[in-house]
């Protein structure tokens, strides 16, 4: 589907067609000057009610509203002023009268206009402000020196008042155009949009043209002054319309942008001034001019000097500030260098690509690598081989989460070949400009993971044996249900307790008791296989965790568990039985408090059995799901 661009604006397009056709007909005489005074008026008067329409435009800025309102006022002043013109070309009135009264009201447009142009705020603030100001006054100084050279041609006051009256208000608008433009350029703000501000300052300046010589052209050339004066109220009308249709795009109907460091306008007006003194003295001598344009020159010279030692006492200042930051930056250098140096945490930047980029000294004492030479090298050439895989993944992992702060420990080995436990901690920070690689801070936890470890074993294995405790089996429980089971296997459980333990206890004393406890846990971990669990309730009560076996597996460990401890047992220089009873259970995993219930019960069984067979069997696995009693195993 073929886009189509915006439609021309009809009341654009008008306006452009009345200026063109009324411009024309004007220079080529084609019209009286009545009816260029009446175009002139209904073009005013078109600008003035298109003003009042921007103004009342919803969003507006409070700002801006101020200045159209008062450019309204100002198109009422003109369509006013040239109206008045009218007259001029009659024979009832004086045409002297009719065109003291249009110049008197158009001086009052003009006032209205530039006072609300004068008013509107600046954007910047604090000391640019201060210097905008000053620049902003020289530049206004160069152009007011070059208005009164323009005001006054022959050297003296023109003997005509009113070509003297003429001339001034001329410059003033031209002066209020020049201050506008200025204050547009340096302030970085304006109450309209670019496109009507360019058309603004294209009317303003035909115009300003146009009553500058309104009086001084000669008779032939009076349908181009009257062109300028239509050329500018329809270029004026042209602006506020375009204002009002940008504003479609930006409601606030305001352009902003950045105030400029620095302005050389202030340097052209010095050179100006100067180039025109010399001219002014070099061909007229001091005359009422010349003196005018001595007198603006040392002013201009003088507010550049005033800006200028501003400007010194600014950087001056600023010097001061400079140095005194340097100074903290030094001592927090300083500080940063001291506290990383003899930190006893690793602090280590790396690149993207894995380059070690700066190690604090505690490499040496972490790893036993000297920091300078790690720096430059691939952290795999820093760390022992066996040590990469989880620093790359670590440094991979942070890398892939811009901003994020990722925690691991890590197992690493010293240079001498002891381990050590490290808790590191990656930032990335490869898109901060001023670090541009990701900080990993690293602290050696090795005597905090030993004895958590040491506190971990003591928690969950019996002291006496060394053995797993009914907390570690229930963790191994746990771990065989979250295996994939093998068709044909189960889990059993063997309860068993020593024969006639208190006797030993009694005769041969407790130490005694805990020495063949320490004797029947050896041969218990001998019996079972390395993926069985073997632990101690408590007493002389142990059970044995076997993982995917069968029934007659598990009745095959029972017995060979009885045979183990049938072999005597030399305590103290006293030979010792350690005979047992053993019950089986067999199930799932799942149901380990149900096991160990029917492997106990089985034992008591199993010791109370006159026919002296240690061993019974509850299977539950071949009874649909229920434990049935306890049996002997056939």
């Amino acid at each position: 589907m073929k886009r189509h661009g915006r439609r021309p604006d009809p009341v654009i397009t008008l306006l452009i067609v009345l200026a063109l056709v009324s411009v024309v007909a004007t220079l080529a005489g084609a019209v009286p000057a009545t009816v260029a005074d009446v175009a002139e008026a209904g073009a005013w008067l078109a600008f003035a009610v298109l003003c009042l329409r921007v103004a009342r435009r919803e969003g507006l800025a409070c700002a801006a509203v101020s200045v159209w309102r008062g450019l309204a006022v100002a198109g009422f002043f003109f369509t006013t002023s040239s109206l008045l013109r009218l007259g001029t070309d009659g024979e009832k009135t004086p045409p002297v009268a009719a065109a003291i009264a249009a110049t008197a009201v158009t001086t009052v447009g003009i006032a209205v206009a530039g006072w609300v142009m004068i008013r509107y705020p600046l954007e910047v603030r604090g000391p640019p402000r201060i210097r905008m100001r000053l620049d902003l006054a020289t530049v206004m100084a160069a152009f007011v020196l070059l208005a009164w050279y323009q005001c006054l041609p022959g050297g003296e006051l023109p003997g005509n008042p009113a070509q003297l009256v003429a001339n001034v208000l001329a410059c003033g608008l031209a002066l209020l155009a020049v201050f506008g433009a200025i204050k547009l350029l340096l302030g970085g703000a304006a109450p309209f949009t670019l496109t009507a501000g360019v058309i603004l300052g294209a009317g303003v300046l035909i115009g300003s043209w146009s009553l500058f010589n309104m009086l001084t052209v000669e008779p032939g050339e009076a349908p181009l002054i009257e062109a300028g004066q239509l050329a500018c109220a329809f270029l004026l009308s042209i602006a506020a319309r375009m204002q009002y249709l940008k504003m479609h795009d930006d409601p606030t109907g305001v352009t902003r942008r950045a105030a400029p460091a620095y302005s050389r306008l202030p340097y052209l007006a010095v050179i100006g001034t100067q180039a025109l003194l010399v001219t002014e003295l070099a061909l007229e001598g001091l005359t009422l001019r010349g003196w005018g344009v001595v007198i603006g020159t040392v002013v201009v010279s003088m507010l550049v000097m005033l800006r200028q030692n501003l400007a010194f006492l600014d950087n001056a200042a600023l010097l001061k500030r400079l140095k005194a930051s340097m100074g903290d930056l030094r001592r927090h250098e300083e500080r940063f260098r001291s506290l990383v140096q003899h930190a006893s945490d690793l602090t280590l930047l790396v690149g993207a690509d894995g380059t070690v980029r700066f190690a604090s000294p505690a490499l040496w004492e972490l790893l036993g690598v000297d920091p300078q030479e790690a720096a430059g090298r691939p952290i795999g050439e820093v760390l022992r081989p066996e040590d990469v895989p989880a620093a790359r993944r670590l440094l991979d992992e942070v890398i892939a989460s811009p901003g994020a702060d990722i925690r691991r420990p890590l197992r690493v080995h010293h240079a001498d070949g002891s381990s050590r436990w490290l808790e590191a901690m990656a930032t990335n920070r490869l898109d901060d400009p001023s670090v541009g690689g990701v900080i990993i801070n690293v602290r050696d936890v090795t005597e905090a993971r030993v004895l958590e470890e040491q506190l971990r074993h003591q928690a969950t294995h019996d002291p006496l044996t060394g053995l797993p405790n009914r907390v570690l089996l229930n963790e191994q429980a746990l771990r065989l249900r979250q295996e994939p089971r093998q068709p044909g296997r189960h889990e059993a459980v063997l309860m068993l307790d020593l024969d006639d333990f208190k006797e030993v206890n009694d005769l041969l004393g407790h130490q005694a008791g805990d020495s063949m406890l320490i004797v029947v846990a050896d041969r218990l971990r001998e019996s079972v296989r390395p993926t069985d669990v073997v632990a101690r309730l408590g007493g002389d009560e142990f059970v044995v965790l076997l993982a995917g076996t069968t029934t007659d597996g598990a009745v095959a460990t029972a017995r060979r568990i009885l045979d183990a401890l049938r072999r005597p047992v030399h305590v103290d220089g006293c030979q010792v039985d350690a005979g047992a009873s053993v019950g089986v259970a067999i199930g799932s995993a799942d149901e380990l408090d149900a096991l160990m219930r029917a492997a106990d019960m089985a034992m008591y069984q199993a010791k109370r059995d006159p026919s002296g067979d240690r061993v019974r069997v509850v299977d539950r696995t071949a009874q649909g799901g229920t434990f049935p009693a306890a049996r002997a195993p056939a």
